[in-house]
């Protein structure tokens, strides 16, 4: 996509990475462009095509935090989808060994029809806890760089995650994108 995604910006580690990830149409692109109104820091925005996904292996280890970008205005038809790769980044060996946090920022909640981010956050919880109780079924020697998540015999929530796990809201277009700017203030270094 538009952010750094050549082969000199991922071998280089910078404390002040953030990766904007999510799916395909939620806006990462137009946060990508509001970035300036924030102290330096690099983005790296991974494209949200199912078939490019593989670059988010390359580019959390340097990460200092992921910023998941949820279209709250389609949540609906894309929340299994958004659930998928939301689990895929929580799970990961990187984010749980670094404690990297990550912000769920539901985008696009200056629209009257857009869901709130306490309904996200609920329908998150519930389609990972699917996701979770349907993978630890399967042997762990099928499972390469994934850690479970949650408690046993608890419905998963956010809050059972060794790393932070922060769901807030907003609107890149509009230019309210005060939350991914506190995220980045309190995790990335300067």
């Amino acid at each position: 996509m538009f952010g750094c995604l050549t082969a000199s910006c991922l071998k280089s580690s910078k404390p002040n990475t953030i990766v904007l990830s999510g799916l395909s149409g939620s806006g990462k692109t137009v946060l990508f462009y509001q970035k300036g109104k924030i102290k330096p820091v690099h983005v790296i925005d991974v494209p949200g095509h199912a078939r490019l996904k593989s670059k988010l292996d390359e580019v959390l280890p340097q990460a200092a935090g992921v910023v998941f970008v949820v279209d709250a205005l389609d949540f609906l038809s894309s929340m299994q989808a958004s659930a998928e790769y939301l689990y895929d980044i929580l799970t990961k060996a990187t984010v749980v060994k670094k404690r990297i946090p990550v912000l769920i920022f539901c985008n696009k909640t200056d629209k009257v029809t857009a869901h709130s981010k306490e309904f996200i956050k609920k329908q998150l919880e519930k389609e990972v806890n699917k996701l979770r109780e349907s993978r630890n079924a399967i042997s762990s020697a099928d499972i390469s760089d994934e850690v479970q998540l949650g408690l046993p015999g608890e419905a998963f929530n956010f809050s059972q995650c060794q790393n932070k796990v922060i769901v807030d809201e907003g609107a890149g277009l509009t230019g309210d994108v005060s939350a991914v700017e506190q995220f980045i203030r309190e995790y990335v270094k300067p």
